[in-house]
């Protein structure tokens, strides 16, 4: 159950990372991830480069939608059963949106604040907002 679990979360990842990405923009398996520093819904700043070495992260974009909260206690049982780090990235155009939803589902991960989608296009390259 918990390698189902976890596999489909690595699914709902790579998917929501490669929705519109072309694949010889797509970040190799075995190259290096492209290093970010942004800031949380708590004020304080996350930098991908600081957990190198330390211990795996997975990287989710979220837009905070409802069918996030589900994919967010897939992800918390992940954090709970695994020594890894989740930084959920939010598509959001506004931070306050980020923040509320972040506060409102009161999850034991980061909220990472990128209105200005630099990290998220270095990721996923084409990302149109729809927000």
């Amino acid at each position: 159950m918990k390698l189902w679990l976890y596999l489909s979360s690595c699914l709902i990842v790579l998917t929501v990372a490669l929705h519109n990405k072309a694949m010889a923009d797509m970040v190799k398996v075995g190259t290096a991830a492209p290093d970010f520093t942004l800031p949380s819904t708590k004020d304080k700043n996350f930098t991908l480069s600081a957990y190198r070495g330390i211990k795996p992260v997975i990287i989710w974009f979220s837009d905070c939608c409802g069918g996030c909260e589900s994919r967010a206690k897939v992800m918390q049982g992940l954090l709970e059963d695994y020594d890894i780090e989740i930084l959920v990235i939010s598509m959001l155009s506004k931070a306050h949106q980020t923040i509320e939803f972040a506060g409102r589902t009161n999850f034991p991960f980061p909220y990472l604040i990128d209105t200005e989608y630099k990290v998220v296009k270095d990721y996923v390259a084409t990302y149109k907002p729809n927000t």
